[in-house]
């Protein structure tokens, strides 16, 4: 029934982005695994996030998630497929589900969108600084890199995974692993 499916899905909306949780994601993944079709899976989280949201407020650490939320959104809509997925784990963290054989140019539209995006939402002192001066988690002052977002990403074939849960987790390694990635380079 589509009223059942429309009151699942606003039940299941994260309500700051309005984009779906972690039900519908996992019920997406559930259907692709049975329809046993080839996908790619990204989990994009957001660095230095809750030292930003600490430093500007709420107000605008949620500015920097909806327009994260956005900036996913545009890139699907530009290239997607109707069957690419975006969903809002909670938090910083977002899921992506791409059936578009387009999807790894799709990664890079959404690197560069989201780097012009962060540039829009500081001045021009922490652009070329690269952050700002805040408290670090030791407590002492020093410089805080601009939010950066780290991108997992699982290629899903024909019966690679059995389940929701193994996708998820694979995804939230690969995750992990950009996240090792990046600070080693930084």
């Amino acid at each position: 029934n589509i009223t059942e499916l429309q009151v699942l899905c606003a039940h299941n909306s994260n309500p700051l982005t309005g984009l779906p949780g972690n039900l519908m994601i996992e019920e997406k993944l559930r259907c692709l695994l049975t329809n046993t079709v080839k996908f790619a899976v990204l989990y994009v989280d957001l660095n230095n996030f809750k030292a930003y949201n600490d430093k500007y407020g709420f107000e605008r650490g949620d500015h920097v998630l909806l327009m994260t939320a956005e900036t996913l959104s545009r890139a699907l809509a530009r290239e997607g497929q109707d069957e690419d997925f975006l969903g809002h784990i909670g938090g910083d963290d977002f899921f992506v589900i791409f059936q578009s054989p387009h999807w790894e140019t799709l990664c890079q539209d959404i690197v560069h969108r989201f780097s012009d995006m962060v540039s829009k939402m500081v001045g021009p002192h922490e652009q070329t600084h690269g952050g700002y001066l805040a408290e670090n988690r030791r407590g002492e002052l020093g410089l805080i890199p601009l939010p950066t977002r780290s991108i997992g990403i699982v290629k899903v074939g024909p019966l690679q995974f059995e389940s929701n849960r193994e996708v998820a987790a694979a995804a939230a390694e690969a995750k992990k692993q950009a996240k090792k990635r990046l600070k080693e380079q930084g």
